[in-house]
Order: structure tokens, then sequence, then C-alpha cells
């Protein structure tokens, strides 16, 4: 396979008015984000940034599509350097509330391929699950800004056991999950493989209990009027007190790579 074929592996289907669709879905994201039940600053992200050394107190932090600041926020108990880029100024002005009392924290909005266009600016460029690591100029450019190390964290996989029932149901999937893909970790470590770069892929299982309520199933969902009142009359059915109580299964992926070793 030719390093073009492994880009397709990263490619998705660009969603129409994206900056739009990121606003609408920035309250929902935010209040759906801080309920989960975990500690996120023991999330498997930072457990290897502690394990191994990778930020201090003077090293400078990119996080690209950084949405509503969850990871800046855990950043900056690293380093107080930390710049944040995101299309949706919805999702940034959350981000905004987090991040008010760091005051060296800098937030832009726009494509971050045209805002960061200075080699070795920072010492720690990370993505987490964004659509705007899709193609060979991206990793390149990650490389470019970077001066030390690289960081994307991807799902391999992640459903809850509602969702696998529901699935059950329809005989399909239920909600197009364009972050559970397997090939896009694949195609990320061979592109920076034939770049001349040593990735790391680390993975991490995980099984974490949720509450939704009925609405947050259906958001995404399309099918017919018989599918969509099957789905309603299996989730009224397993609601308490308005809520349905979930186990989510995850399987994390982390890519790591050092700019500096190069073949």
């Amino acid at each position: 396979m030719t390093i073009d074929d492994f880009e397709r592996c990263l490619m998705e289907k660009a969603a129409e008015n994206a900056e739009q669709a990121w606003d609408r879905r920035s309250t929902t994201f935010f209040e759906r984000t801080e309920k989960i039940h975990e500690e996120f600053s023991q999330g498997f992200v930072f457990q290897v940034i502690r394990d191994r050394q990778l930020l201090n107190a003077h090293s400078k932090v990119l996080d690209i599509g950084c949405g509503t600041g969850r990871h800046l926020f855990e950043f900056s108990r690293y380093t107080p350097y930390l710049t944040g880029t995101d299309i949706s100024s919805g999702m940034l002005l959350y981000a905004q509330e987090k991040l008010k009392h760091i005051p060296h924290a800098r937030l832009l909005h726009g494509n971050w391929m045209e805002l960061f266009t200075k080699s070795g600016e920072y010492d720690f460029v990370f993505a987490c699950m964004t659509p705007a690591i899709a193609s060979i100029e991206h990793l390149k450019r990650m490389c470019f800004i970077s001066k030390k190390y690289c960081m994307l964290d991807r799902f391999v996989y992640q459903k809850d056991d509602v969702q696998e029932e529901i699935e059950k149901l329809l005989g399909r999937p239920y909600v197009h999950a364009p972050h559970n893909r397997k090939e896009y970790v694949y195609g990320v470590w061979n592109i920076l493989w034939q770049l001349g770069y040593y990735p790391d892929v680390l993975f991490d299982t995980t099984v974490q209990p949720i509450e939704n309520e009925i609405d947050e199933y259906m958001e995404y969902f399309q099918g017919t009027e018989t599918e969509k009142n099957t789905i309603l009359h299996f989730l009224h059915s397993i609601t308490k007190n308005g809520t349905i109580t979930a186990a989510t299964h995850t399987v994390k992926a982390l890519i790591l790579w050092e700019v500096q070793t190069m073949r």
C-alpha cells in the first residue's frame, strides 16, 4: 500500500456547515461530557503524560479542536502556556470560562491550518477525536509546528450497552460514529512511519457507568417511523425516574510520536 492508500483511512465525509453544527451542539456537548463519571485528570491521556514526563512548567501546548476546553483545563495543571483552537465559537465560550484563571492561555477561532504556520512553536501538539486531523498534510503540519511531541487521542470503539441492544433490534448500526474506526489508527501509524517517525500506539479499555435521557439516545437517529417507535418503546421500558443507566464500553488508542527522532 502507498502512503496515499493509508490517507484514505483517515478521511471522513466533511459535514456541511460544520461550524454552525458544532455551535448548535456546544451546550449539549458540554453538558454530556461534564457528567461523565470519571476523574478526567486520571484519564489515559494524562496517565501517559505523567508516566513519560511529556510536560513541564515551561511546556507550550497546542490543543487542536479543543472544544469546551476539558483537556486544556487539565493541561493547566502542568503548564500555563496553553493554546486552544476550534472552528466553533460556541465551544470556545465554554473553554474561555474554564481557562479564565490562566493568564497565558489563548483561544483561537478558525481553521488551524491557517492559524499555525510557524516551525517548532509548541512543545506538545495534541488533538482528540477531531475531524481536523484527516490528511497527510494535517499530520505533516502537526510535526512542523511541534519541536518535541505530538499526540492523537482516538476511540477505536465506544458504545454503551443500550446502544448495543438498539442495534440488535434494528439489525444495523444505530448511528454513524466516525470516531469508532480502527482503520484511522492504522492509517495514521503507517503514514507517520513512512514519513520517517517512530509512532507508539497505546491502548486503554474501560467500562464506565453513564446516565442518559431518552432524548439523548434519539438525538442522532435516522430511520423509519416504525424503527423510531420500536426504539422508543424499548427506551421507555428501561427508563427509571426519567433516566436510563448504561455502561459505556470504550477502547481508546493514543498515537504518540517525537518529532526529533526521525529515521
